[in-house]
């Protein structure tokens, strides 16, 4: 079994009792918050739930309920019966870490990526939605389970994340729609805005030394922006907004971020107004959308910028 509808999953998680969540390493405002309002909707429906990450959970994401509940790999209890680990927004099982290989559990999969690679027991697949919180609160509301305050607000902060706060390719009268629930629910928009975009005055001097990293090519369609060996010991895996920089620029089709991983290894995400990412990502083993995507390179950041050039 793999693709499954969704009449086939609310089966599934009817008939599982224990169930652990998990979400991608790196985790961003998606994976967090889908997690989190999934975690209460289960709880809600009588199920003994547990988080676990095989990562550090970002600081910016600790005002949401429940942020506290979720616990590191090493710390969790794996010795407990489990009947289902379900994995949301993660396109790949190498992407949740450790934790597949602890848990024993059939595994189901919950994720909008296009190139999810099916790696599931059970998939229920939404390429067509911006986010998989925009996925979980379109289950509660066709299955009738209750979107709380904290829920909403959950949601709301995964779905406006995973469309730019609505102003990407992928948002959709679907997307809004779903948003809307979320701040009916009790979701205050302004106040998530606020405490997800936040920066301090550190990050902004950082900032200004990154934007002298930018350089333009190919008619000045293709930008770079990088972040190198000192930034990431600093920034760790809040790199949110650099790409945005360099994406807004009237010329710019395609906005690549580089991170610096490590002396030969190096992190891109890519982004785009037109061009198909995904495939471009998919050269070097990632994947994602067709407008947002990330693939690693094996390499220094600068001979990773050098061949990434030559298959644009």
């Amino acid at each position: 079994m793999s693709k499954i509808t969704i009449n086939q999953l609310h089966m599934a998680l009817s008939e599982a009792n224990s169930i652990v969540l998990t979400v991608h390493i790196r985790p961003d405002g998606d994976a967090i918050g889908s997690m989190l309002a999934f975690y209460e909707a289960l709880v809600g429906q009588g199920k003994q739930v547990r988080m676990v990450v095989d990562d550090t959970i970002p600081e910016k994401f600790s005002f949401l309920s429940y942020a506290d509940s979720i616990q590191s790999v090493d710390a969790f209890d794996w010795s407990q019966p489990v009947d289902m680990l379900l994995v949301l927004d993660a396109s790949t099982y190498e992407r949740i870490g450790r934790v597949g290989a602890l848990c024993s559990a059939p595994i189901f999969n919950i994720d909008h990526h296009i190139s999810n690679t099916e790696f599931a027991q059970g998939l229920y697949l939404r390429p067509d939605f911006a986010a998989t919180g925009e996925i979980i609160t379109d289950l509660c509301k066709k299955w009738n389970w209750p979107i709380t305050e904290s829920m909403g607000t959950s949601l709301y902060l995964a779905i406006a994340t995973d469309c730019g706060f609505f102003k990407f390719s992928n948002t959709t009268f679907n997307t809004l729609e779903m948003a809307s629930h979320c701040v009916k629910a009790g979701a205050r928009p302004n106040i998530i805005s606020e405490r997800i975009e936040a920066v301090s005055s550190e990050r902004l001097e950082l900032t200004k030394e990154v934007m002298q990293t930018i350089s333009f090519y190919k008619h000045n369609t293709v930008a770079i922006i990088s972040l190198e060996r000192k930034h990431m010991i600093i920034l760790g895996d809040d790199t949110d907004g650099f790409v945005d920089i360099i994406r807004n620029v009237d010329t710019v089709d395609i906005a690549i971020l580089l991170k610096a991983e490590s002396d030969n290894s190096t992190r891109v995400s890519l982004r785009s107004k037109g061009t198909d990412v995904n495939r471009i990502a998919a050269h070097f083993g990632g994947g994602g959308h067709i407008r947002a995507a990330g693939c690693t390179i094996h390499m220094p950041l600068e001979e990773a910028k050098a061949v990434l050039l030559e298959v644009i």
